[in-house]
């Protein structure tokens, strides 16, 4: 079960905000479908970008700590948001700002070291593929509502769009 929540509703959030993404920023669809070769930067911008505050990875302290002025007790469960840590001015800059164009594999969106995704490298082949493959089909997508219309699907974990009406 878990093998196939990662592989798949994952991929599937990801092409929705995705998409959202590249239709909101003004020229950016156009852009990749004009130059499927940024699509790569812009898959890792995508994944960098779209997970904060969506929850994060339990663990427990193995020992006292202190981090940002906080006390940790030995024991203790502390919560790893990986989206707040792609977001972090001291090592992105302008971390808040989309940019598709931006070289940054070094996000934390698959995690790190020993728990680091082992689907990372299908996933992204599989958003390369579709973005590349949307874009070149439909270069003249866009979006056929505001973003602050759109709603989430609170049935599933990763809160994916419910909807992403577009026109072409």
């Amino acid at each position: 079960m878990f093998l196939l929540f990662a592989g798949h509703e994952t991929t599937v959030d990801q092409i929705g905000k995705g998409a959202l993404q590249l239709l909101a920023a003004p020229g950016q669809w156009t852009a990749l479908a004009q130059d499927p070769t940024r699509v790569p930067a812009a898959v890792e911008e995508i994944l960098r970008t779209t997970g904060k505050g969506g929850g994060g990875i339990p663990r427990y302290a193995r020992e006292n700590l202190q981090i940002g002025g906080v006390n940790i007790a030995a024991g203790e469960l502390v919560i790893f948001d990986l989206g707040a840590a792609n977001h972090d001015p001291a090592a992105i800059t302008d971390p808040d700002r989309f940019d598709p164009g931006r070289d940054n594999r070094r996000h934390l969106a698959f995690g790190h070291g020993q728990r680091y995704c082992i689907g990372a490298p299908l996933a992204r082949i599989e958003l390369q593929v579709v973005f590349t493959t949307l874009t070149g089909r439909f270069p003249d997508l866009r979006l056929a509502t505001v973003p602050r219309e759109l709603t989430v699907d609170t049935d599933t974990l990763t809160r994916s769009l419910a909807r992403l009406p577009v026109t072409w």
